[in-house]
């Protein structure tokens, strides 16, 4: 092994073209088809390693790619979230100086449905959470697209919720662009009609409606629906309004209730895990 190494080293060139010849002449040896097999397997040992090289450098340029845009949206959000800050800080103020009272944000509880009890009258869930949990009856449900419905009735595991497609579940609803005050009732599905809104009012197609606030069991200014379409009524003193909401409230899976109050000035996250982490994350973007 030895003198073959001193040999190799010697004459590496010829040992090279040596062993390539031979190879060759083995090769021509073998038939057609066999030629071919050999011909691939040997491509495809000195290929591998090769388009591994070229994979591992697409990934890192992808994930550099990847993590420079991340970083660039952290920073935007921080700039915002900075801004964010100021004009609640500002609002508070002006609030204050107005002899307003002091605004609060809401903590929310998430729970699973698992159950549903769907008829032409009262469309209900059931989630898997309780009384144990800190629930009673007439707490607004929320999903990711807004207002669900309110708790009716709260078991010490479970809770039913009835939602907004229910005969007899109306909602108090603010226009958000032109304050437009009415009552929003459900017609089938998603679609609801906002009632008692005189002729003159300014309710346009595309404008959201909000909750108002009003009665006190749903806070306001949580999406509800949107409107689709605006026409005088048959008696010319209202005006017909047709929203829509943008939840599927047939395949609802999970659903969050809110449960108290919290002052704005404690924390914009409600657990401490998530402001630490939202504090690393914020700080390794100012890097």
């Amino acid at each position: 092994m030895q003198l073959f190494a001193a040999v190799f080293q010697r004459h590496r060139d010829r040992t090279v073209l040596a062993v390539l010849i031979a190879a060759s002449f083995a090769l021509l040896a073998l038939p057609e088809t066999s030629q071919l097999d050999f011909a691939r397997a040997l491509l495809s040992r000195i290929m591998r390693p090769a388009q591994r090289t070229t994979d591992l450098v697409a990934d890192y340029a992808m994930v550099r790619a990847e993590n420079e845009r991340l970083r660039r949206m952290l920073a935007t959000l921080a700039l915002e979230r900075g801004r964010l800050l100021q004009f609640r800080d500002e609002r508070e103020r002006l609030r204050r100086l107005a002899e307003f009272k002091e605004e609060q944000t809401f903590r929310l509880v998430p729970a699973e449905v698992i159950g549903r009890d769907f008829d032409r009258i009262q469309t209900s869930l059931v989630i898997d959470k309780g009384s144990r949990d800190g629930l009673h009856a007439r707490m607004p449900v929320f999903s990711y697209d807004g207002l669900v419905g309110s708790l009716s009735r709260v078991m010490e595991n479970s809770a039913w919720v009835q939602l907004m497609s229910s005969k007899n579940h109306p909602v108090s609803c603010i226009d958000k662009r032109s304050r437009v005050v009415g009552v929003l009732e459900w017609r089938h599905r998603n679609n609801f009609e906002l009632k008692h809104v005189g002729a003159i009012e300014d309710v346009a197609v595309g404008d959201t409606l909000l909750t108002s606030g009003f009665g006190g069991a749903v806070p306001k200014g949580f999406p509800v629906a949107i409107v689709v379409r605006v026409a005088q009524s048959t008696d010319g003193l209202s005006l017909r309004v047709d929203a829509r909401s943008p939840i599927d409230f047939l395949a609802l899976e999970e659903v969050f209730v809110m449960t108290d109050e919290v002052p704005w000035d404690r924390s914009l996250f409600y657990e401490e895990a998530d402001t630490a982490l939202m504090r690393d994350v914020l700080e390794k973007a100012r890097r």
